[in-house]
């Protein structure tokens, strides 16, 4: 379903698997559309999100900002068990940063890697059919690309630093070479023909509109007779 309006496709929600929705903070703050979704777990990819529905959803907070030096992989296995755990017993997890485009973005490029045992271009190919203006940043994406060249293994993690990333951001090629979209292509993607093709055709990667304001009942008019004398 194609949205002519980018700021309506930004803070909608996106389905990425079933039990698995992306969006900006915008969508979490409207209780009555969580419910229209379906959606029971929630889970806050950022320092400056708070819960907007206390004890009405169940909440994981991970307080991480947008930058290249946050170890995000150190953060990723209680990420994952909330979200593994929550759609096993049929809930519906909303992952949102603030934005929808690196930090939720890059946790459920992270799920789809663990779950699937999928390559970071694999993964990210399908978040991004889904919401096809998602950009993690270099950071996260060389963390991912490194998460995946140790086979998904969290013990042998070391931690990560902003003078990790430019240290092994040189090694990979410079930052060029740690752009998302630069990876994606040299992994053979193209996202321009994945931003063009229909989506939900398959019962995931659909837009989820926002659903529309209830309708009001319009008031009862009620007439009264008048006596009106022109002179």
């Amino acid at each position: 379903m194609a949205e002519s309006n980018p700021f309506t496709a930004l803070n909608n929600p996106q389905l990425i698997i079933p039990g698995l929705l992306i969006s900006s903070f915008q969508f979490e703050t409207i209780e009555l559309e969580l419910r229209e979704q379906g959606v029971t777990h929630i889970l806050q990819v950022g320092i400056e999100l708070h819960p907007s529905h206390s004890g009405k959803f169940e909440y994981l907070q991970v307080p991480i900002q947008d930058v290249e030096g946050v170890d995000l992989v150190a953060q990723l296995p209680r990420m994952l068990r909330f979200i593994d755990e929550a759609i096993a017993k049929g809930g519906v997890v909303l992952v949102h940063c603030m934005m929808g485009i690196s930090r939720s973005a890059s946790t459920c490029i992270a799920y789809l890697m663990w779950k699937e045992r999928l390559s970071f271009v694999q993964a990210a190919g399908r978040v991004y059919a889904a919401r096809p203006f998602i950009s993690p940043n270099p950071g996260f994406v060389l963390q991912l690309r490194l998460w995946e060249r140790s086979g998904m293994d969290f013990d042998s993690w070391k931690p990560w630093s902003r003078q990790t990333f430019l240290e092994l951001m040189e090694e990979w090629g410079g930052l060029q070479a740690c752009l998302f979209t630069s990876v994606m292509k040299e992994g053979g993607v193209s996202l321009a023909n994945i931003s063009a093709s229909p989506r939900g055709s398959c019962g995931f990667g659909a837009v989820v509109p926002s659903p529309p304001p209830p309708k009001r009942r319009p008031m009862p008019v009620k007439w009264t007779h008048r006596l009106c004398c022109i002179s």
